[in-house]
């Protein structure tokens, strides 16, 4: 039986590549190497987004979790795909050493086969958008714009003067993308102190505990809390 962090089977990617192209009214849903990369954006990020705030953003819609299915049947599938491909892409990185498995496609020209990075590329974007204003910092520095150099080049409608001339062939495309997966491990392990800070102050907020003034202080001493701890004068 399939556990929520089971790899997805070639079977199984072939099924939600499929529902992407065919099971989606409209032509603005991602396709299989777009979703990756937005995907691997998800992530690796500065902060958790849940799939709320990202799920629209694969049906092209940007209003509804999930497009219109033909069963409950067919919605849960499709979900449970989704997450254990994300789920997947997460326990690669968490892995040691960090293991990354991005899925683009190939494409042949003049008798050679190259990798095509530039859906998997622009679906990454996709996925810094969602939270710019926190990628930012990192982005406007030389490190973090030499990380992410290769996915903007690749995926972005307007990266830069030199975009056309530094992409303009076959060859050169498929360099920069043989780039990405270093690059991802790399924005993975700059961004995962921050994350975990980030996931400690939320579990230090819900142990909170209020305490009201007419009760027993917290620190034991057997007073009115608001004649011990809570007094201005006396704090323990």
């Amino acid at each position: 039986m399939n556990g929520p962090f089971t790899p997805l089977s070639d079977d199984e990617l072939s099924e939600l590549d499929h529902f992407l192209l065919f099971g989606v009214d409209g032509d603005e849903s991602m396709t299989m190497d777009t979703l990756d990369g937005y995907l691997h954006a998800i992530a690796i990020g500065p902060i958790t987004l849940m799939p709320q705030q990202w799920m629209p953003g694969i049906w092209g819609e940007g209003t509804s979790m999930m497009p219109p299915m033909e069963s409950i049947e067919q919605l849960n599938r499709i979900l449970e795909l989704i997450m254990r491909r994300f789920n997947s892409i997460i326990a690669g990185l968490e892995a040691q050493p960090p293991e990354i498995y991005p899925l683009w496609c190939t494409s042949e020209f003049r008798g050679k086969e190259y990798d095509d990075a530039e859906g998997w590329a622009h679906g990454f974007s996709e996925g810094v958008k969602l939270c710019k204003r926190e990628w930012l910092p990192l982005l406007e520095t030389p490190q973090g714009q030499a990380w992410y150099r290769s996915i903007g080049l690749l995926g972005e409608d307007d990266f830069g003067p030199d975009q056309d001339a530094l992409t303009k062939t076959p060859a050169m495309r498929s360099k920069l993308a043989l780039q990405i997966p270093e690059a991802v491990v790399a924005l993975h392990q700059h961004w995962l102190p921050y994350r975990q800070a980030v996931y400690e102050r939320e579990v230090a907020k819900t142990l909170q505990v209020k305490v009201g003034r007419n009760k027993a202080c917290p620190c034991g001493s057997g007073k009115k809390f608001k004649k011990c701890c809570g007094a201005a004068a006396d704090l323990h």
